[in-house]
């Protein structure tokens, strides 16, 4: 019986080509399709699914692990991971780890004995302690009787470990939206409402706001950096304390949308004017950045190339097997001007969707 490698070989394509194209994807052009049919047909193999999951002791079943399925960030992501699930015939499996180390181990050994196929993981092992490097280690041998298990990881990568990951450059970001502030907008008091202390992320937003007041001579104060926790209300409770107490700012740049979000309503409900007296700027760029007023400048990071990206490169693993060595790949984000920033902002509506 021919199998999915040949098939490829012979036709001139990849793997998740013939994969694509056996499981019916709209995603492949007529003539290919053609091809690889035709090859298919010609060496004899076997295209059904199921017969094929039972012969490999596959599951067509892929667990994602989110820190919270509740934050907004996440639902372009899993629009992205969907689309290709979808188009190679997986059943997601959708959990959330709430950011707890000890809830995420728990469902990663949940997945193993449902033999899920492939683990796509927003992770929280953030520490550098033996017991979490130790977890960290044994996500590159999980495997269920026999049958590896490959995790690909979102968002940042683990170090020293044979992982995957899909990956944004967070603190180039930061830095990037930081200077603009300064540079472009004139900003020299800027506060930063970041991610919790202990999210590597946080971490890395927080590097880059550092770095960024640093090289252009500013003093990065230790009162203006407020540790959040990714909430709307957060953004808009320690805005309008700072207004309330008379702290004199002239600029916020806030680790996610949702608090910069809240950020613009203290700021509105107090009578500051934005971006004349502060200006606001968030990360993620999500639907909420355009439909608040002012609307939002935000750095635009692709959250639904994010999970496609993810997905497809699981599908690869789970078709080929174990890479001869790990890959990062890194997505580009890109900086989005809107009435935060900009004085005379001239909002199109008619490109909102409603």
């Amino acid at each position: 019986m021919s199998n999915i490698k040949e098939v490829a070989k012979l036709a001139g394509v990849s793997i998740s080509t013939v994969s694509r194209v056996m499981n019916g994807s709209k995603n492949v052009s007529p003539e290919l399709e053609e091809r690889v049919r035709t090859v298919a047909a010609e060496v004899g193999y076997n295209a059904n699914r199921a017969a094929q999951s039972l012969r490999r002791g596959q599951s067509r079943r892929v667990g994602v692990i989110l820190t919270s399925i509740s934050r907004t960030f996440f639902t372009a992501v899993l629009e992205g991971i969907n689309k290709i699930a979808d188009d190679y015939g997986y059943t997601i499996i959708l959990m959330e780890t709430h950011d707890s180390l000890t809830k995420e181990i728990e469902l990663v050994k949940n997945c193993v004995d449902q033999w899920v196929d492939g683990i796509i993981l927003c992770s929280s092992a953030y520490g550098k302690d033996q017991y979490t490097k130790n977890y960290i280690a044994s996500l590159c041998n999980l495997q269920k009787r026999g049958h590896w298990i490959p995790v690909i990881t979102l968002e940042y990568q683990f170090d020293d470990v044979n992982l995957d990951a899909i990956v944004i450059d967070s603190e180039k970001a930061a830095y990037q939206a930081v200077s603009y502030m300064i540079h472009t907008v004139g900003k020299r008091e800027i506060i930063h409402i970041s991610l919790p202390s202990d999210h590597i992320l946080g971490q890395k937003r927080l590097a880059g706001y550092r770095r960024a007041l640093t090289e252009a001579g500013l003093p990065v104060r230790k009162r203006n950096i407020i540790q959040g926790d990714y909430t709307t209300f957060c953004g808009y409770t320690n805005v309008k304390l700072l207004l309330q107490t008379g702290r004199k700012f002239d600029g916020i740049f806030c680790a996610n949308d949702q608090m910069a979000v809240g950020a613009i309503l203290a700021c509105n409900e107090c009578g500051v004017s934005i971006p004349e007296d502060v200006a606001v700027v968030g990360n993620d760029d999500i639907f909420a950045a355009s439909l608040v007023r002012p609307s939002l400048s935000s750095i635009k990071v692709p959250r639904y190339e994010l999970g496609l990206t993810a997905m497809m490169r699981l599908n690869e693993m789970m078709e080929e097997g174990r890479p001869n060595q790990r890959r990062i790949i890194t997505l580009e984000t890109e900086f989005v001007e809107r009435g935060s920033t900009v004085r005379g902002y001239q909002e199109d509506l008619k490109n909102l969707v409603w």
